[in-house]
């Protein structure tokens, strides 16, 4: 009876996940913001209800400037009820829209997520949790 129990906790909570929100238990919290970089692109607060200015910048233009690539990086910002380090964070996703790159998984407050990108063009990209969050990458040769 217990592996039952223990089977519908598991189950009850990876149904949870796929809700989109994340709150950091009280003796937890979320991991420090890291280290700004030239070409990261933020997950703004309330993302979930935004769409295209649920990325900040986007577009996001980024240039190859002669290297084999460029890497671009996504950082959730979107906690809110206290400060970066202590606030409820919302769970989001970067999915590509044409396949141009693996999908990130789930991130958490101040998780990242990078490409590396090797052609210049646009890559359209968007969180399946929130499909109404969609942004652009620009890569300029």
């Amino acid at each position: 009876m217990p592996r039952i129990h223990l089977a519908l906790l598991a189950l009850s909570l990876g149904l949870c996940a796929a809700c989109g929100s994340y709150t950091a238990p009280t003796n937890s919290q979320n991991p420090p913001p890291p280290m700004v970089q030239a070409n990261d692109v933020s997950i703004v607060v309330g993302a979930s209800g935004l769409t295209t200015t649920a990325f900040s910048p986007n577009p996001k233009v980024v240039s190859l400037g002669g290297s084999p690539s460029v890497t671009v990086r996504w950082v959730n910002k979107d906690i809110t009820g206290g400060n970066y380090t202590s606030g409820s964070a919302t769970v989001h996703n970067i999915n590509s829209d044409n396949g141009a790159f693996t999908a990130s998984g789930n991130l958490g407050g101040n998780a990242t997520y990078s490409v590396a990108l090797t052609t210049a063009g646009d890559y359209h990209y968007h969180c399946s949790i929130h499909p109404n969050m969609v942004g652009t990458i620009t890569v300029n040769p």
